[in-house]
């Protein structure tokens, strides 16, 4: 997969990254309605029963997995939503860090021991609508290895999609190599 490296205890790279996943988090938990992210949050079934906050879900869960714990990034080639940053921090085991001399995001990991590659291609489908060609061929087909069900129905979806189309860009390709 291309990743690149990030050493988050270095004290030069602290200063240039910001965790998008914990600033949206926190918007979010600011918003007395969240009515930015109402529908998101409904969609996740993350509200208490009965309730409107998040408050306690972030507290419990996501405060302590929204920073990076590997050093590796995921560059996305776009600027993503906030309501799709928010998906992926409440869904995966990734978060989205913003890069302030680069001006570049990147997925990173805030979990390990394990392969993720499910979750890295599910935040790049959520965040770009694509996976990149050098990951769709990493992503290991065990269903629900770090994500299940429907997230893992609408994964597969995606790959099946892209692969057709990658399919017929490389016949076109091989054919027009002999046709030289």
């Amino acid at each position: 997969m291309a990743s690149i490296m990030i050493d988050w205890s270095e004290p030069d790279e602290a200063g240039k990254w910001e965790n998008c996943g914990q600033r949206v988090l926190r918007e979010t938990l600011e918003s007395p309605e969240h009515t930015q992210f109402k529908e998101v949050a409904k969609e996740l079934d993350v509200l208490e029963e009965g309730g409107e906050s998040l408050v306690p879900y972030y507290e419990e869960t996501i405060n302590s997995y929204s920073d990076p714990m590997m050093n590796y990034g995921y560059l996305l080639e776009t600027e993503p939503k906030d309501e799709d940053v928010l998906k992926v921090v409440l869904n995966t085991n990734c978060s989205v860090m913003y890069n302030s001399e680069t001006e570049e995001h990147f997925i990173v990991l805030c979990g390990g021991g394990m392969d993720l590659s499910q979750d890295i291609a599910i935040s790049y489908v959520w965040l770009e609508k694509w996976i990149p060609e050098d990951l769709i061929t990493q992503v290991c087909k065990q269903r629900g290895l770090s994500i299940g069900g429907g997230r893992f129905d609408e994964l597969k979806k995606a790959i099946l999609e892209q692969a057709e189309n990658y399919e017929g860009r490389f016949k076109r390709l091989r054919e027009d190599w002999k046709n030289l």
